[in-house]
């Protein structure tokens, strides 16, 4: 009678037969595939967001794909199916591998959405100067002088394949390829069931669940093209949703309680580390201004906001749309908040200083197909910038030297600002006053603080000072009208506040200080004079609730009450200014509950 380790050996065996008798197919299919992989596992070693249990994850699919493809053509027995097999796996993989080294070494890209949505925008005359540009840049002639050699050494493997089967036929090889094959090829196998999954979603709330349980980095090339697949449909089905919801208001009949005549302003700020305004404490007085609007009166400054994201694009869509995050609503489900008001008789201006900024990322593409979608547009503006400056002020300046569109009686102005973005110094002009700090004004003693770096949070707190100016500007285009304004920040960064690091990055755990940067922004309310005397029971309400918590993506109900405008999108539990307001769990990217790693590290 024969034992249980006949059975597992003859098993293994037939499971692993397709790579013994395609042993080179295999061999240079798999390298090419997961190279990706490879390249994440080796980062483990040096990049702290790295996981090594995701790499390996991902070197375990994309092993079970290289498998399934090689299995595909050992079980072709006519000659001219498996030639034809062949040449269409090499052609796709190789051609996989090209754009991957292509795109890496001109644009540090990886593969993904975005190169098919740039694919697909690109009109002939664009991809001709594409062409012209980086046919023979430097990078480009690194490219193909890699993607030869590795045609090159395919074809010398496949032309030496009887050779490298053979070494197969040993009994101590096929130990090792079962050793180090076969438990990759089984949990990848396992991990296959993701591409039924991610088939299977029609929106970006299961895009979004689905990313959340596997992730995408390192993804192998074939699994990172399906889902870049999966990304455009989904993509095309919430534009699709969103514009019909869009068109839906006009059947709400949404409508204005306000008698006098209104002036609404959405101010929306970029990059805005709360602790380094002086409204909230920090030593350097970063926002003069501000603090005198603030003695006068006018300004009601909100202690306890956060940010559910770090990522313009994905809090844009939360902030503009009446979505409420906190039921699990997406923003395409629900209309945006310029639509309403435009339908309720507002007239509605957008001077956008981003809607340029780098035009080619995903972030952009993504927002602005939402925005600026053209059946959107047309019912929810009356006027768009169209240009980007990289000085706010003279986004003001341009807004009222070419706004051209008559005032109406109710007027709803949204200004989305640079901030303090990316490169602070740029952010701010040098010979206007505004280059106050210095690396001497600076009092932390953080050992891995240098001049350089010091410098650096000078500069962004010399944005931050000019930031101040510009709100100064806007206020000062309507104080003498009945004017409310509303600003927030998008979201937070980092700038050297508690480790060596600027910007934000992913977040893969949950960490208070990041939350602090990245999450906690500055969020106020100006009223002018005529506001405050026309408004005093609502201008109580909000000085009342701006010690409350709160998260901006809920600010659009809050619009919606300091507009006047009555509809049935309104939700008085999401407005902080109601009396019928409801914290409820501040839920930051989808997972973390924020108050309680705050409250973690607080009583630590």
């Amino acid at each position: 009678m024969k034992g249980l380790y006949y059975y597992i050996k003859r098993t293994a065996i037939w499971l692993l037969g397709p790579v013994f008798k395609e042993f080179n197919f295999f061999l240079v299919f798999w390298l090419l595939n997961c190279c990706l992989a490879f390249g994440y596992l080796v980062g483990c070693f040096f990049i702290e967001e790295n996981s090594t249990a995701h790499g390996l994850r991902c070197l375990a699919l994309g092993t079970f794909v290289s498998y399934a493809i090689t299995a595909i053509l050992h079980w072709c027995k006519k000659k001219w199916l498996r030639t034809t097999v062949k040449c269409i796996a090499y052609t796709v993989i190789v051609a996989l591998q090209a754009v991957f080294v292509f795109i890496e070494l001109n644009f540090d890209m990886c593969l993904g959405p975005k190169v098919l949505i740039l694919l697909a925008e690109t009109n002939g005359k664009e991809s001709s100067e594409f062409i012209g540009t980086y046919a023979l840049s430097a990078p480009s002639l690194w490219t193909y002088a890699i993607m030869v050699t590795i045609v090159a050494l395919a074809i010398l493997l496949e032309w030496q394949r009887k050779a490298l089967n053979s070494l197969t036929r040993g009994k101590a090889m096929r130990w090792v390829c079962a050793v180090l094959l076969l438990p990759p090829i089984v949990v990848g196998a396992r991990l296959s069931s993701n591409y039924v999954k991610l088939a299977m979603c029609k929106h970006s709330k299961e895009l979004n669940r689905w990313v959340r349980n596997f992730g995408v980095d390192a993804l192998d090339h074939l699994s990172t093209s399906f889902y870049s697949l999966c990304y455009l449909h989904v993509s095309d089905a919430d534009i699709a949703q969103a514009v019909a919801v869009a068109k839906q208001v006009r059947s709400t009949a949404p409508t204005i309680t306000e008698p006098d005549s209104l002036n609404v302003v959405f101010v929306l700020g970029e990059s805005y580390i709360k602790s380094h305004s002086a409204l909230y404490g920090y030593y350097l007085n970063t926002t003069p201004k501000l603090c005198k609007e603030r003695e006068r009166g006018n300004l009601i400054v909100f202690d306890d906001m956060i940010s559910p994201y770090n990522a313009t694009s994905t809090v844009q869509k939360n902030v503009f749309a009446l979505n409420d995050l906190s039921a699990g609503e997406m923003w395409y489900e629900k209309p945006m908040v310029p639509t309403l008001l435009k339908q309720a008789g507002y007239k509605v201006f957008f001077w956008d200083n981003q809607r340029n900024y780098s035009k080619n990322e995903l972030f952009t593409i993504t927002v602005n197909s939402f925005i600026y979608n053209h059946e959107i547009a047309a019912l929810s503006y009356d006027e768009i910038s169209n240009r980007s400056i990289s000085i706010d002020g003279n986004l003001i300046y341009d807004f009222k030297k070419k706004s051209n569109v008559p005032r109406g009686k109710y007027n709803f102005f949204i200004f989305h600002l640079m901030g303090q973005h990316v490169h602070p110094l740029g952010r701010y002009p040098k010979k206007s006053g505004f280059d106050v700090f210095n690396a001497d004004s600076v009092k932390s003693k953080a050992a891995y603080l240098d001049k350089k770096k010091k410098q650096y949070i000078a500069q962004y707190d010399n944005a931050t000072l000019y930031n101040d100016d510009v709100m100064h500007q806007i206020f000062d285009l309507w104080r003498e009208k009945n004017t409310v304004v509303i600003y927030f920040s998008d979201h937070g960064d980092e700038a050297y506040d508690y480790r060596d690091h600027v910007g934000r990055g992913n977040v893969t755990e949950p960490d208070a200080n990041l939350f602090h940067c990245d999450n906690d922004v500055p969020f106020m309310i100006w009223c002018s004079d005529t506001f405050i005397g026309k408004h005093p029971q609502l201008v109580a309400q909000l000085r009342q609730a701006a010690s409350k918590p709160g998260m901006i993506n809920d600010a659009s109900f809050l619009m919606l009450r300091l507009a006047g405008v009555s509809s049935s999108y309104y939700l008085p539990q999401r407005d902080i200014s109601s009396p019928a307001y409801k914290p409820t769990k501040r839920i930051v990217y989808d997972k973390y509950d924020y108050d309680k790693v705050i409250k973690t590290k607080q009583n630590k």
